[in-house]
């Protein structure tokens, strides 16, 4: 009966010991994906990120879409920042809900989405940054005509809130519409 208990024993200490070097790896073990170059031109390295992150702006586009001003400004972080293809930046939520006034009222932009990842880079401080890289096709209305055009955007998400976008865009050519 002894060394049957003394078994049983051995056995779940080893299951514990096994099942907690396990759990511990798992956490430690990331997938990076690539590297960023700091201000201070240290490598840090970016991982996979939280695929939560991606529902954020999914939601955020969604707004826009839909003309929601108050879901897009309740989802701006206070520092808000936007950098648009043609060299204008915006600075603040309430400079973004003027821009998207003006720009709901003189065209009709409309998103469609290609694809959207998760990314985090991993400070040298040990605090992580949460970013999504997507692709949308935009159509717009330019000079009384229909434009569409791919574009490329990389976005800061800290807390739950849109705090950096940063907008690269291409015409599309009729043979890719």
């Amino acid at each position: 009966m002894n060394k049957t208990l003394l078994s049983i024993a051995l056995l779940l200490l080893a299951q514990h010991s096994f099942a907690g070097h396990h759990e511990k790896s798992e956490k430690d073990m990331r997938t990076i994906i690539g590297y960023e170059i700091s201000d201070e031109g240290e490598k840090l390295d970016i991982v996979a990120g939280d695929i939560s992150v991606v529902d954020v702006w999914v939601k955020y586009v969604e707004a826009h879409n839909k003309r929601d001003l108050e879901a897009i400004d309740n989802s701006n972080a206070a520092d808000f920042e936007g950098r648009a293809p043609n060299g204008l930046i915006v600075k603040g939520p309430e400079a973004h809900a003027e821009f998207l006034k003006e720009w709901f009222a003189t065209s009709n932009p409309s998103w469609e989405l290609n694809y959207a990842m998760a990314s985090d880079v991993l400070q040298a401080d040990g605090t992580h940054d949460h970013w999504v890289t997507s692709s949308y096709t935009v159509t717009d209305t330019i000079d009384g005509e229909e434009v569409a055009s791919e574009e490329l955007f990389d976005v800061q998400i800290e807390k739950g809130k849109i705090k950096f976008i940063l907008v690269r865009s291409r015409v599309l050519i009729a043979e890719e519409e």
